[in-house]
């Protein structure tokens, strides 16, 4: 009985100072500058967004971010060669990660080694480039002249990792990492492995919502419209321009 109320006052403290360092981290700074340049400060709950959503229940990033970040991977993806599904799915998940709440406050750093490897494995049959100005890999374009399949230009997901630029850290021990923050100790940053983290710490702790700017989202998707229908008007009227020339030389003859 008594090992047993020892034990209950352990996990009771236990969950005390979690939440304690929970609380901490809603207060904490976004911090990430070198890929990307937050336009919150703090940590909040963004609704209304679909690319990346699985990261916006505690995310630093902004509307702005998304955009940027969707718009690059978007991008990416018309210039490059057909990818794999488990390999286009592994990229959208590896572009998000910049909106994870937890690389944003740098609590977590550096890809783990096992997501490494599943990268790897998604896309180890797709082609890649060695970029020569960047000299980092990337996706193979369509007017590349020479690719090569992953598996023959890299052997691991390691080397995967950190010749697309990407750092790769195997520190992963949570409580480790909790119980030194909880005594103000110097914490290393703990690897990063997919998962979002509003799944890892306390769903109990409340953050600022912020919605997407539907009616901007809205706008956009009309001047997209009308500039689509702007060039097939213009199509339309240089084709009936071309039809007369034709006629009208066929006549002549």
């Amino acid at each position: 009985m008594i090992i047993q109320i020892i034990l209950l006052s352990v996990v009771y403290a236990q969950l005390g100072y979690v939440q304690e360092v929970m609380n901490q981290l809603v207060d904490q700074e976004c911090s990430l500058k070198n890929r990307i340049a937050y336009g919150q400060q703090k940590l909040h709950n963004l609704q209304g967004m679909y690319f990346c959503d699985s990261y916006a229940k505690r995310t630093c990033c902004s509307q702005q971010n998304l955009e940027e970040l969707k718009y690059k991977w978007y991008r990416e993806q018309q210039q490059a060669v057909e990818l794999s599904q488990q390999c286009q799915e592994i990229f959208t998940k590896t572009i998000c990660s910049d909106c994870d709440g937890d690389i944003g406050q740098q609590i977590r750093f550096g890809f783990c080694p096992h997501y490494c490897n599943q990268m790897y494995q998604s896309c180890w049959r797709d082609l890649f480039q060695y970029d020569e100005k960047t000299q980092k890999l990337r996706l193979c374009y369509q007017n590349d002249v020479l690719c090569s399949e992953l598996r023959n230009i890299v052997n691991n997901g390691d080397q995967f990792c950190t010749s697309l630029g990407y750092k790769v850290n195997s520190y992963s021990n949570r409580d480790e990492w909790i119980e030194n923050k909880y005594l103000n100790l110097t914490t290393t940053p703990l690897c990063w492995d997919g998962t979002p983290s509003h799944r890892i710490w306390s769903s109990e702790t409340k953050l600022p919502q912020t919605k997407v700017n539907q009616k901007n989202n809205k706008q956009s998707f009309n001047d997209q419209q009308k500039s689509y229908y702007r060039l097939y008007i213009f199509a339309g009227i240089i084709l009936v321009i071309g039809f007369f020339i034709v006629v009208k030389t066929f006549l002549k003859k």
